[in-house]
């Protein structure tokens, strides 16, 4: 499925402009200051909580206009627009745009247009958790404030398993897991991103 070669594309780019991030000399140390890592690391989160959101968006276009699953299997669907906008059309109905960031509501859309909401229901209530944490990240990087801030903290504490207080997103997403010390907690939720996606382009549930 095209939606999820393009989604890991993206997460390929996002890793490569964190390695940018840190950057080092010949002698081992930073080539870009703290604040030049901390907004470079900031917008790749962004492309991160994007290129997901895209994957949902294209995955369910593609299902909607009779692709089948990596696997080879036909998603029984409800509807049959015309093309690929007609498709965009329907999953927005009356509304402006829909809010991929909310799994709720997408959980909704795909129990409207897809027999038992699947493959994407059991697929996203398996990290609800997780996409909570995201989105949370992604308000606190795309604007910080102090009803951000305390949201950050809260998931940070949590995640680390620390008293958080005033973190940043960059020094948050790169601290080291305590689920897998061998990965970063951006590395963690890359990984849970992606065996989310993979199972959604196989049709699994």
């Amino acid at each position: 499925m095209d939606a999820l070669t393009n989604y890991r594309d993206n997460v390929t780019r996002v890793n490569s402009y964190i390695n940018l991030a840190y950057e080092q000399d010949t002698a081992g140390n930073n080539v870009r200051s703290t604040e030049e890592i901390e907004f470079l690391v900031t917008s790749a989160f962004l492309k991160l909580f994007i290129a997901w959101e895209g994957f949902l968006e294209r995955s369910f276009v593609a299902y909607l206009t009779g692709a089948v699953s990596l696997d080879g299997n036909v998603l029984t669907k409800y509807v049959s627009p015309i093309d690929e906008a007609h498709a965009h059309k329907i999953l927005i109905g009356t509304q402006k745009y829909v809010d991929w960031a909310n799994t709720e509501i997408v959980n909704k859309i795909a129990a409207i247009y897809f027999e038992g909401g699947e493959p994407y229901i059991t697929t996203l209530n398996s990290i609800t958790r997780d996409l909570s944490d995201l989105r949370t990240i992604r308000n606190a990087s795309a604007h910080i404030s102090s009803t951000t801030q305390i949201r950050l903290d809260a998931v940070a504490s949590r995640v680390l398993g620390i008293t958080a207080t005033g973190i940043s997103v960059s020094d948050f997403v790169t601290r080291m897991s305590i689920e897998d010390s061998s990965k970063t907690i951006l590395q963690m939720y890359q990984l849970k991103l992606d065996i989310s996606a993979e199972n959604i382009a196989h049709n699994r549930t």
